[in-house]
Order: C-alpha cells, then sequence, then structure tokens
C-alpha cells in the first residue's frame, strides 16, 4: 500500500522553497567566509615582518621606550610642580607690585590735592592720573574748580622719598592777563578784515626751552603775572594770519615793528611773533630775546626770517 501523503497548496510550497534556498545561501556565505578568515590567517602566519616591526619588537627597544617615557613622565611631573610654585610665587609678586602702586598712586593724590591748594588756595578735581616708567614720574591731569574749562598738566616726580610737583596752571593766570591786557592792543593794530590773531599767550613749557626758567616758572611757588614781568619770565607768543591774498612782508615787518613798541610799554621784553598766510603757510617769524635792542627796522630784520 503506498503511503499517505498530503498535497499542500502551492503559496506553501513556494514558501518552503524559498525558505530552503534562504538556509543554503547562508550555509554558503558561511563556509565562504569561514575559508577567508582561514586563508586571511594563514597570510598572515606566513607574512615576512617589516624593519619597523623586528625594531619594536626588539626587547632591548622595548626596554629602552620604557625607560624613556619614564623619563619624560619624571620631567613633567616636576616641570607641573615648578609651574605651580612659580606660578604662586609670581602671583604674589605681581599683587605685591600692584598693591604696591596704587598705594603710590593714592598717594600721589593726596599729596598733589594738598600741594595745589596750598599753591592756588583753591579747590581741584584730580581727573587722570598715569605712570610714566620711562623716566620714572606721574602724569596727571587736573581741573580747578574755578576755571574748569581749563586741563591742568601736572608732572610728579620723586626724590629722597618726597614728591616734586610742577604744574602749568600758572600759565592759565598769565594767558587771561595777556588777553585783557595785550590782545586788545593788537586787535587795534590788526583790524579783523586783514588779520585773524591765533594766539597770545607765554611761550614756555614744562619740558620745552629755558629749563632753568622752566624750575620756576612750574615749580613749587605761583608767580604772578606782574612778577613775572618784573623777572623778565614772561616770554610773550604772537602768532597771527594774514587774510589777504598774496605776500607783503615788508608790511608785516612794519606790523612787528610796532609789535616791539607795544610789547616794550608793557615792559615785555621776550616775543616770538610768526605771521602765516591764508594758506597756512609761514611769511615771517621774528624771535626777538631783547625788546630794548630793536630800534629800527633794519634792528628787526636781523632777528626775522
Amino acid at each position: 500500500m503506498l503511503p499517505d501523503f498530503v498535497v499542500l497548496p502551492k503559496d506553501e510550497q513556494i514558501q518552503i522553497e524559498e525558505n530552503g534556498m534562504m538556509q543554503m545561501d547562508r550555509d554558503l556565505f558561511e563556509a565562504m567566509n569561514s575559508s577567508a578568515n582561514k586563508l586571511k590567517r594563514i597570510a598572515e602566519e606566513n607574512k615576512e615582518p617589516t624593519l619597523v616591526d623586528k625594531f619594536f619588537a626588539n626587547k632591548y627597544v622595548k626596554a629602552a621606550l620604557k625607560t624613556v617615557l619614564f623619563i619624560m613622565a619624571a620631567v613633567f611631573c616636576v616641570l607641573l610642580v615648578l609651574y605651580l610654585l612659580m606660578g604662586g610665587m609670581v602671583f604674589l609678586m605681581l599683587d605685591a607690585i600692584f598693591k604696591q602702586f596704587t598705594s603710590d598712586e593714592k598717594r600721589v593724590q593726596e599729596e598733589l590735592a594738598i600741594h595745589l591748594k596750598t599753591k592756588y588756595q583753591e579747590e581741584f578735581r584730580i581727573e587722570k592720573v598715569e605712570y610714566n616708567g620711562t623716566i620714572d614720574h606721574y602724569d596727571v591731569e587736573v581741573r580747578s574748580a574755578a576755571k574748569p574749562d581749563y586741563k591742568i598738566r601736572v608732572s610728579v616726580s620723586e626724590k629722597n622719598k618726597r614728591y616734586l610737583f610742577k604744574d602749568d596752571y600758572v600759565q592759565a593766570f598769565w594767558n587771561d592777563e595777556l588777553k585783557e591786557t595785550v590782545y586788545p592792543k593788537l586787535q587795534e593794530l590788526l583790524p579783523k578784515e586783514k588779520y585773524r590773531i591765533t594766539q597770545v599767550s607765554d611761550y614756555h613749557s614744562m619740558y620745552g626751552e629755558f629749563p632753568n626758567e622752566n624750575e620756576i616758572i612750574f615749580g613749587p611757588k605761583s608767580i604772578s603775572f606782574q612778577e613775572a614781568i618784573d623777572r623778565e619770565l614772561l616770554y610773550l607768543d604772537i602768532r597771527y594770519e594774514r587774510l589777504e591774498e598774496g605776500t607783503a612782508v615788508g608790511d608785516e615787518l612794519k606790523n612787528v615793528h610796532e609789535m616791539v613798541g607795544l610789547a616794550k610799554n608793557f615792559r615785555i621784553n621776550r616775543m616770538w611773533i610768526e605771521v602765516r598766510s591764508n594758506k597756512d603757510r609761514r611769511e615771517l617769524s621774528c624771535r626777538i630775546n631783547d625788546a630794548n635792542s630793536i630800534a629800527s627796522m633794519a634792528d628787526l630784520e636781523k632777528v626775522c626770517d
């Protein structure tokens, strides 16, 4: 008798066939992968080592590398410790310097405020303090309550643990006096239709010419305008501009000669007079260190260029 069998539906038959094929594919893939791995191992076992491989495989090289790494680690640790120690010391040093600098700056401001009030009998406001390490002194900007528009420059140096102060505030008073006395007379001499007066002031500056005079003018004692004239400390600085085109040096020499006479009337013995064109070109410059020596136009021509 023939065995019983069951005829499956066509869809199930196809599914069984596909599963069988997939199983065969997986078996084939695993077999090929296994063979490839075996071949790779055989190739690696038969591979000739390179010079680099042989070098690093040498036991002496390995020992040397371990020693070098150990030394590098030790050096790094030492440097790290030194960095931490030195860094702390540097921080402490910088902190000490900063505190000292702050303390010195505060002392400068306190002593300067007392000095200016004693010298001028006014109240002042210190606006800026800068230390100049090149010449070891402080540059300070100050304003007076009486003349807030005038910026006062102060130089502060130290000698024998005492601060020495120089300021140019005295020139504010001198220039005000010149504006009230000399300037109106110059306006009469130089009509505004033809000329523009750009400067009437004292010529001195703290670090300029005449260092001996500068020590007196900008020093600890306030010198009045009249005292400056009496002691021949004032150096009149006049600058003006010609508004007309062309040059007329002869005419300007005449004007300068009259200015010398004007200065003599105010007992001012020294002056620098400069004439410029309307295109800001210098036309005439006269430096007179003794007004009494100028008696004629010929005398004036010797000190002008």
